[in-house]
């Protein structure tokens, strides 16, 4: 049967395999983003024609990741952090390919001598004088360098050693661009000159006083509803202000969230538990098998400063209880939480003290190592100096080089044997040995503070969290709303309901990863990307968040467009009819030979003065930031009223009351230019950057893999 299954369907069953192989092969490149059809399978984007390879930028971003990590003290990091490093990542990429470029172009370099000098020189680097300076002296000191760089390759005071080569590698890197980096922010800042006659200008600006009267009429008196903007109105505004309205691609999303929280139910149950456990300490408050059990930190012997619990309430109370009370139920930062004080003692928060260590870790004779311990512990009661034998014997090279100095330890720093003899049985001045897992100690405690309370307790707690029958409610109210809401209509529609949790964006952008609402939007904003105008998701599973979007309309990259602009322009478009309306008012008055104080009567205002105005000031007192008002002081004639002058906010009329009090000329300008410098020059620390980054084209696609 089987050889006749061969014969007659051999031929048709491989050329279904070979079509069905065929078809999986198409589906993976047209549901995935490898570009198998476009040629750009594994670019994230280019850099002045240079194309960014996915394994190259993956690699560069795990290498910041682990920095960070290293930096941070830490081993996981969210996804909001993944996201910022990638992006950081990114920004990194495009500067050094940046400033690489005006380096070589400029011939900036960073010479072998100078190099050493940065590391062993008289004038180091700062953070490198900071971590390498003597604290007998306060001199730096290049031999303790070179003795770290020496010893890279050895785990000094336990630490790990790749760690410890990867951290010293990437401050290596940090400070050898930032110097470089350092030259050329120097040669733009030092490039700057301000000459003679615009230091004079500045001058005259700032030293011709104007004094005169006005009157506002502000915006505010006539009614939004009054002016009636038409997309023809914004559109012809956006024309007036193309280069300021450029934008990248973006996307208008409206978006309904719909937050899992605890029930009611939830909230019952979190409570019982933690009740229970009350009860029970209120019957038997000194049962150790319950405590393990449902302890947070199961039967935890360790003693605590009460001002240390993150317990407000037990910090307040602990130290006036005795032993064996029991706290009933109690709800802090959404957690209900119970304990019992099982024991309290005075005793110090930190001591100071000093240690030879005998490691017993890589040595298979423990009783060679016992006999080592011994003869030294000897010699030390015999009066021989403690740091000399700790420099010469200690296998812990950190403390040994200091003489076997720990400096301060805190309670619980240490294994359990060493703290207890630390915090329990040891004795300032007192030499001893004790045996821990690391091996042999001769340990000599040397200071120890005053002794505060310390308390021993057992915690119970439960956060009031969702369970799984709240959360697939949420999620069948989402469908629900889904079903009910799939058209672009029905769903605009739903917006307008005040019960729901809606949000609009009005520019997302590829790149986004936060969105208002939602903290990791980063499925919502691919959506977005890969769907068409008036599309509607399916439900997106965020976190503590369903949602539901529509992709409202899309902008592409230029100047945008009126439906995206429109909330942003509208405003400053409505401002300018009324401007132009009040000033056609203004002057038809003025027609009528208008004076300030008919101007006044006729909109309800008063006559202002205004003294000592100059060109150069920034803000004038009861007229605000009106740069036209600025503009308009030097043309103002002696006792004339000058034309409308349509403001930010309001329109003016002014009238020049004296003559303008101009500056006498001074024999040195110096002072201007360097307040002209000063107000140019801070602006290179971003503004280079951005600059060159307009010379060269980028091409942004990270969104596509990540």
């Amino acid at each position: 049967m089987i050889q006749i299954i061969r014969n007659k369907l051999g031929p048709a069953i491989v050329i279904i395999i070979g079509l069905s192989l065929g078809l999986f092969v198409l589906q993976t490149a047209l549901d995935s983003n490898t570009g198998l059809l476009t040629g750009n399978s594994d670019t994230v984007g280019t850099i002045d024609g240079m194309k960014i390879n996915i394994r190259g930028f993956q690699a560069k971003v795990d290498s910041t990741v682990e920095t960070y990590k290293l930096n941070s003290a830490t081993k996981n990091i969210d996804d909001n952090t993944l996201f910022s490093l990638r992006d950081q990542t990114w920004n990194e990429m495009i500067n050094n390919y940046l400033n690489h470029r005006e380096f070589a172009e400029l011939g900036i370099t960073l010479p072998k001598d100078q190099l050493q000098d940065l590391f062993f020189g008289a004038d180091p680097y700062p953070e490198l004088k900071k971590s390498f300076t003597n604290p007998n002296n306060g001199q730096f000191d290049p031999m303790a360098v070179k003795n770290y760089l020496d010893n890279l390759d050895k785990s000094m005071q336990g630490e790990d050693v790749v760690e410890k080569q990867t951290r010293w590698a990437s401050f290596q890197k940090y400070v050898l661009n930032d110097v470089i980096t350092g030259k050329y922010k120097a040669l733009l800042k030092n490039a700057l000159y301000v000459p003679n006659w615009q230091a004079e200008m500045e001058y005259t600006d700032k030293e011709t006083k104007y004094t005169i009267q006005y009157v506002k009429i502000p915006f505010t008196d006539m009614a939004d509803s009054s002016i009636k903007v038409t997309d023809a109105n914004i559109q012809e505004y956006i024309n007036k202000h193309k280069e300021q309205y450029k934008q990248d691609e973006t996307r208008k999303i409206e978006y309904v969230i719909f937050t899992v929280q605890p029930s009611s139910a939830d909230t019952a149950k979190a409570f019982k538990f933690v009740n229970d456990s009350y009860q029970h300490f209120a019957t038997t408050p000194n049962d150790t098998d319950y405590f393990r059990r449902y302890g947070d930190r199961a039967y935890d012997k360790m003693y605590y400063n009460p001002s240390k619990l993150s317990s407000k309430l037990l910090q307040d109370t602990l130290a006036d209880v005795s032993t064996g009370t029991v706290f009933p139920v109690y709800f802090e930062d959404g957690i209900y939480k119970t304990a019992v004080l099982v024991d309290k003692k005075m005793m110090p928060d930190s001591v100071k003290a000093s240690h030879i260590l005998f490691s017993t870790q890589n040595s298979a004779d423990t009783v060679k190592v016992l006999a080592k311990a011994d003869s030294v512990f000897n010699a030390i009661k015999g009066g021989a100096m403690f740091e000399e034998l700790a420099a010469k014997y200690s296998d812990d090279k950190g403390s040994g080089e200091k003489g076997g100095d720990l400096g301060y330890m805190k309670y619980g720093m240490t294994v359990k044997k060493f703290n207890d003899y630390l915090f329990e049985t040891g004795k300032v001045g007192e030499v001893s040995l004790i045996k821990t897992e690391f091996g042999y100690h001769i340990i000599r405690m040397t200071e120890a503070p005053v002794a505060t309370t310390q308390v021993q307790l057992i915690t119970v707690s439960r956060r009031v969290d969702y369970s799984s029958a709240t959360t697939n409610a949420v999620y069948d109210k989402t469908t629900k709303f889904l079903n009910e809401h799939s058209t672009p209509e029905l769903f605009t529609k739903a917006m307008a309901d005040v019960t729901l949790n809606k949000q609009t964006n009005e520019q997302t952008k590829k790149n986004d990863f936060q969105i208002p609402g939602l903290t990791s939007a980063r499925e919502v904003v691919k959506w977005a990307y890969g769907a068409e105008k008036d599309a509607i998701s399916s439900v997106f599973t965020l976190g503590d968040n369903y949602a539901v979007a529509h992709l409202v309309s899309i902008s592409p990259e230029g100047t945008g467009t009126v439906e995206a602009l429109r909330a942003q322009v509208e405003p400053l478009v409505r401002n300018e009819l009324k401007g132009a309306a009040i000033a056609g008012q203004v002057n038809a008055s003025v027609a009528l030979n208008a004076t300030l104080e008919s101007l006044a009567q006729k909109f309800g205002k008063e006559v202002t003065n205004g003294e000592n105005m100059a060109f150069a000031d920034g803000y004038f007192n009861n007229i605000g930031f009106e740069p036209r008002v600025n503009g308009a002081l030097s043309n103002l004639k002696e006792g004339v009223l000058s034309k409308p002058v349509v403001g930010r906010n309001a329109v003016f009329v002014m009238k020049l009351t004296a003559a303008a009090t101009k500056p006498a000329p001074i024999a040195d300008y110096n002072q201007y230019k360097q307040q002209v410098l000063q107000s140019v020059a801070p602006r290179f620390d971003y503004g280079f950057s951005e600059a060159l980054k307009k010379t060269i084209t980028i091409v942004d696609d990270r969104y596509l893999f990540f």
